[in-house]
């Protein structure tokens, strides 16, 4: 069995990126395995290599309605594919838990990571955005921006533009480390979509169907307010921040950016 992990910061288009990977038809998708109730931080960095197989082959037959993402297939907001009878592929995407990467590097076998990364600015406006992460959690702004505390409430949860800027690190780091580890830009993806998703699948030996084409079209012709939705317009979830987030925020995220060496992610 070959094993695919979708991560990046929350609000970065994981859930996106995760069901295009989905829509390959041998793919089991699964979505934050390790938040569920069912497997609620079974797996820490000080598990053995075992424990870790242990999760992972669980994952394969799950049903849980959390991890399959059974309410959000009903209402509409993510799409049903076609799959084959045996699948070939598991695959889970999470947006929690950087610390676990190495070690699921260094304990699964046939492993791909694929990471993530949209501009820092962006992901911050979306995050202000979504209710239910947001204002829901008694955040504000220009306390909670940088710290992201007020909306970490569990062990392995990165929030805010200081986890941005360790978390996008991360990422690159472990990209120039391990061949199997994999990073995105999200403003490619969005732009370029199909050219971008023809050469991630190359790279990760998928199979592009007429579903992911279509699905791709519905995504750039439909767009829904829900923030779990995958369906949104590709120019407002590009650049709405210009005209949302505070000129001050923004002046003091692309300056730190460029500090870090992270300037390529502004683009």
């Amino acid at each position: 069995m070959r094993n695919l992990i979708i991560t990046g910061m929350p609000r970065s288009g994981t859930s996106w990126l995760g069901q295009i990977i989905n829509s390959d038809p041998r793919v089991r998708f699964r979505t934050e395995p390790l938040f569920a109730y069912r497997y609620k931080n079974i797996i820490n960095p000080t598990s053995s290599c075992d424990d870790v197989n242990d999760f992972i082959n669980a994952l394969y037959d799950v049903d849980d309605d959390f991890i399959l993402q059974k309410r959000n297939q009903k209402a509409g907001f993510y799409p049903e594919f076609d799959k084959t009878e045996t699948t070939q592929i598991m695959a889970f995407k999470t947006t929690r838990h950087f610390e676990l990467l190495e070690k699921y590097l260094s304990c699964v076998a046939d492993l791909s990571i694929i990471a993530i990364i949209r501009h820092p600015c962006a992901t911050i406006n979306s995050w202000f955005n979504s209710y239910r992460e947001f204002e829901k959690k008694g955040c504000q702004p220009q306390k909670d921006w940088r710290s992201g505390g007020c909306r970490k409430n569990e062990i392995g949860e990165y929030w805010g533009f200081d986890d941005w800027l360790l978390s996008s690190a991360q990422f690159v780091q472990l990209n120039k480390q391990y061949k199997n580890f994999h990073v995105v830009r999200y403003s490619d993806l969005v732009e370029n979509t199909n050219s971008e998703v023809s050469r991630l699948f190359v790279e990760l030996n998928l199979d592009i169907q007429a579903q992911t084409f279509d699905f791709i079209t519905a995504c750039h012709d439909r767009h829904d307010d829900d923030a779990y939705s995958v369906f949104k317009d590709k120019q407002m979830v590009n650049h709405q921040w210009r005209d949302q987030l505070d000129i001050n925020i923004v002046n003091t995220v692309i300056q730190e950016t460029l500090a870090a060496d992270l300037g390529y992610f502004l683009e």
